[in-house]
């Protein structure tokens, strides 16, 4: 798929269709993205997929974020629903969706979920070209959660639409194989942060000073396991600070969790796309990354 990627008025961001690599003015802004600990191979693999798809990563259309120490190239559902389009205008073929299920526990399906609890499935068909394409999504395989192990706010609000949108997401992968190979959705990736959570609570390795509680009586880094949002984080943060009690240690652990819930929740915001993250400073200030 050769598709030029979106044009900026001229601006230098733009990638040209005969460019073969990020220009330094595009990495520059790519770090300020976020996007500052890839390698040289993970920032080829980012441009072929923008050139590929015609996603604009500067519109944050497309966009890398590290997950677990590797890196994975996500977009929005509008994303794959205007890849699938602009195939599907070049092709000329059919396309469309079949009616959106549900299933609950008791095993039967339904075209509509007005229960208050979310649903265990959702099951997506998309027909492309006379060909059925269907993909189930298990809730409990897909949702995101917090810290604490429960439901983040979008998923105990919205359950059946983002288990919808994950179905739709493995749906249109399967009859757009060639266009959406290697790309997943944010509402995809949700779930990779909760064992992420899990390491950070069983296995957060405690600096030697962090044995007994500190003068003020409080275990700082027991506190920031409890952390749901940056919010939380950065006020940690700025109360470690005011005690004296801030080590080098404990302020990496802050600020890593700290980046971690911020860019959680940017991506949980407008229905899963990306919004301009928030990072915490060596201050504790959380400062937009965007500016």
């Amino acid at each position: 798929m050769t598709t030029e990627m979106t044009q900026h008025g001229g601006s230098e961001l733009a990638l040209g269709s005969d460019q073969t690599f990020w220009t330094p003015n595009q990495r520059a802004v790519l770090s300020q993205l976020g996007v500052n600990r890839a390698s040289e191979e993970d920032l080829a693999v980012f441009f072929h997929q923008a050139q590929r798809t015609g996603l604009d990563p500067f519109a944050k259309q497309i966009y890398m974020i590290e997950r677990q120490g590797k890196q994975t190239i996500q977009t929005g559902i509008d994303g794959f629903r205007l890849i699938a389009r602009r195939t599907i205008d070049r092709t000329h073929e059919d396309f469309g969706y079949r009616p959106t299920l549900w299933c609950g526990r008791d095993g039967q399906w339904r075209d509509v979920w007005l229960e208050n609890e979310p649903p265990a499935a959702a099951k997506v068909v998309v027909v492309r070209g006379g060909q059925e394409f269907d993909a189930i999504a298990l809730f409990e395989s897909y949702a995101g959660r917090k810290r604490d192990g429960n439901l983040n706010s979008m998923w105990s609000t919205q359950g059946a639409h983002m288990i919808a949108k994950c179905a739709e997401a493995l749906a249109l992968r399967k009859a757009f194989p060639q266009d959406l190979s290697g790309l997943y959705t944010a509402d995809e990736m949700a779930q990779a942060d909760n064992s992420q959570t899990i390491t950070s609570q069983v296995q957060r390795p405690r600096p030697q000073q962090q044995a007994q509680r500190q003068g003020s009586g409080r275990d700082w880094l027991a506190e920031l396991d409890q952390c749901a949002t940056a919010e939380d984080a950065r006020k940690l943060y700025a109360e470690c600070s005011a005690a004296r009690e801030l080590t080098k240690e404990i302020a990496e652990q802050i600020t890593t969790a700290g980046r971690t819930l911020a860019a959680t929740e940017s991506l949980q915001s407008d229905e899963g796309e990306v919004v301009d993250g928030q990072l915490i400073d060596d201050d504790g200030v959380i400062q937009d990354n965007a500016a």
